[in-house]
């Protein structure tokens, strides 16, 4: 594998790809909770689904099979299909168990770990104030929990998932930064096996419990037309195409969108610790793009 090289895509289509992603992830909280009857990995099966059928309708998808299986190696299907499984199932678990505005915030510190663990793996030196602004950004979900309430141990286990579901998400994100292959005709392919995989994992373990609401049905096909489908096709041109100083720093706004669809949605409640931690996380965002050289 050799790290690619930045292409000259137009820079509109970049920024709108990104405005796109972010728009999609940030509206994935409120549609767990229409879903929440749903386990965590039977929802992320049905939802890579939906991106399946959805990615098929892109150009250049036909034979995605066929592609994906003459193209890449066996630790290229390991890694993307282990990756929207493992930050999916993590990131659905966790909002099941701790507040959904903590959750995105703690799952979105993904950007700042994958900058260092891109500096590290290109073998350049971190810069100390990326360490400062993780620990920035990590500090909004302290504001958002309240000064002197003690997290439970259910939002204990929450906060974990939201963890492991971010790290998934480094993983994966660097995978495609240094992964040589073109991707984007496999997605549907990918997708399909990662829902296969997800929905016979939660027949084996714990059943399946299908959704039982109308509503539920439509917050599963959301997930896997959007944030699950477009979504992750998005971010992968994102990722392998974009500016490396402005990438990692894209889904800093996921939250903030997240936290203004739960208000809206009513959701979660409009307080001053929801927005003190919202403005510490675009802090630490405007710190890392700050400190960030172009590669």
């Amino acid at each position: 594998m050799r790290t690619n090289a930045p292409n000259p895509s137009p820079v509109y289509r970049i920024a709108g790809l990104s405005v796109l992603v972010v728009l999609l992830w940030g509206i994935t909280a409120w549609l767990r909770m229409l879903a929440a009857d749903v386990p965590p990995l039977e929802l992320t099966g049905i939802a890579l689904i939906g991106a399946a059928v959805s990615s098929r309708m892109l150009p250049g998808t036909r034979g995605a099979l066929t592609f994906a299986l003459r193209e890449h190696p066996w630790y290229a299907w390991l890694a993307i299909i282990a990756g929207p499984i493992a930050s999916a199932a993590f990131y659905f678990a966790a909002l099941a168990y701790a507040p959904a505005a903590q959750v995105v915030v703690i799952t979105y510190s993904w950007p700042l770990l994958f900058a260092i663990t891109s500096d590290v793996y290109s073998r350049r030196r971190p810069m100390p104030l990326t360490f400062f602004s993780l620990c920035l950004g990590l500090a909004g979900v302290a504001v958002m929990q309240g000064w002197a309430t003690a997290p439970s141990f259910d939002a204990w286990l929450g906060y974990a998932g939201a963890l492991l579901a971010g790290l998934s998400w480094v993983g994966y994100s660097l995978f495609l930064q240094v992964y040589s292959r073109a991707i984007a005709p496999a997605y549907p392919a990918f997708f399909a096996a990662g829902a296969i995989l997800a929905l016979t994992l939660q027949a084996g373990f714990g059943g399946l419990i299908w959704p039982g609401s109308l509503s539920a049905w439509a917050a599963c096909v959301a997930l896997g037309i959007g944030p699950y489908g477009l979504g992750f096709v998005a971010w992968g041109y994102v990722v392998r195409h974009g500016n490396p100083r402005i990438v990692p720093v894209v889904p800093y706004a996921v939250p903030v969108v997240a936290a203004i669809t739960l208000v809206l949605a009513g959701r979660t409640q409009p307080t001053l610790p929801l927005l003190v931690g919202c403005m510490l996380v675009l802090l630490a965002c405007a710190a890392s793009t700050c400190v960030r050289a172009p590669r």
